[in-house]
């Protein structure tokens, strides 16, 4: 049976590890973080509920774009490997290398 429903593009979480993510993220949590100050300062003088709501909107958006940037740097430390250093001169046997094409 075809499926019917398209998949949503570029919609993953965690996010990428790419530069290009890092940055975004990272610039995300700095503005929601100036709008969650502003509005809760807003808040706090007037005693509306509008600057409050929008206070909880922006603190709970800053923790999920810290939470974004904390599962990246998780997943880059799980994905760098140690591998043993070799030893200067020494090359792998025959049975380490990998078998020629067309043999």
């Amino acid at each position: 049976m075809p499926r019917t429903v398209l998949a949503m593009p570029g919609l993953t979480w965690p996010p990428h590890d790419t530069d290009r993510n890092r940055l975004l993220c990272r610039g995300q949590v700095v503005v929601y973080a100036l709008v969650a100050v502003y509005f809760g300062l807003m808040a706090l003088q007037s005693g509306a509920l509008v600057p409050w709501a929008i206070t909880t909107v922006a603190l709970a958006a800053t923790f999920v774009a810290v939470a974004a940037l904390l599962l990246m740097r998780a997943g880059r430390r799980a994905t760098t490997t140690h591998e043993p250093a070799r030893e200067p001169g020494s090359e792998p046997t025959r049975d380490q290398r990998p078998a020629a094409p067309g043999r």
